[in-house]
């Protein structure tokens, strides 16, 4: 842990506490997994990482036994779990101001690029209006972490956030409206997977060449 602060990197910070009364839980995995937190200047170390998608925080520990800590990184900062890498990022949605997040890279080619942006946020139930029993006696639904993730289309300086219906994907334009009809039925191509997406990102790229 010294040898991260002497980097400069890198901010330490105590845990967040949560509500136990929200379910679910908000980190993009519950358990920590092996990974390395690597640095511009070629340095890595190795520790045990999850991400914190509600603070946008890595929480790392040496070992299962050792008490975890939040850090916070910057650009200059790669976090490597497993088969994925993290980077922070600056991009504005939909035109908005710059949101600075935490990415996932997933294919970088010479025109575009795919990302995936994990974000869970706390979800209130929906109390109807049925009135209560005799008894006077009602159990409160609990709020739940609920995901909210998408993947992100870098291209031209813009951020295309890629919806979930074919229509509205056409509707972004990044490819003429026939040529998407064409390339999704003959590739059944699915929105919502990861693979999916790459191979009609490396499709666009090609349109670009």
């Amino acid at each position: 842990m010294s040898d991260l602060l002497v980097e400069g990197n890198v901010n330490l910070y105590d845990l967040t506490k949560y509500d136990d009364n929200v379910k679910g839980s908000p980190y993009l995995t519950e358990t920590f997994e092996l990974g390395k937190i690597i640095f511009k200047n070629g340095k890595q170390y190795n520790a045990l990482v999850r991400l914190n998608i509600s603070e946008q925080k890595f929480e790392i520990k040496n070992n299962n036994n050792n008490q975890a800590s939040a850090i916070e990184i910057n650009e200059t900062v790669t976090i490597s779990i497993g088969d994925k890498t993290y980077n922070l990022y600056s991009f504005k949605m939909n035109g908005s101001t710059n949101t600075i997040g935490i990415l996932e890279d997933v294919l970088k080619l010479e025109n575009y690029e795919l990302y995936y942006f994990p974000q869970k946020k706390v979800e209130k139930p929906i109390v109807s209006g049925i009135s209560a029993p005799a008894s006077g006696y009602t159990k409160t639904p609990r709020a739940e972490w609920k995901d909210s993730s998408v993947f992100l289309i870098f291209y031209n300086d813009q951020t295309y956030i890629v919806p979930t219906s074919h229509k509205k994907m056409k509707e972004l334009n990044l490819i003429d409206g026939k040529a998407y009809k064409k390339y999704r039925k003959a590739n059944k191509l699915n929105l919502k997977n990861k693979e999916s997406l790459k191979s009609f990102v490396t499709y666009l790229n090609s349109t670009q060449l």
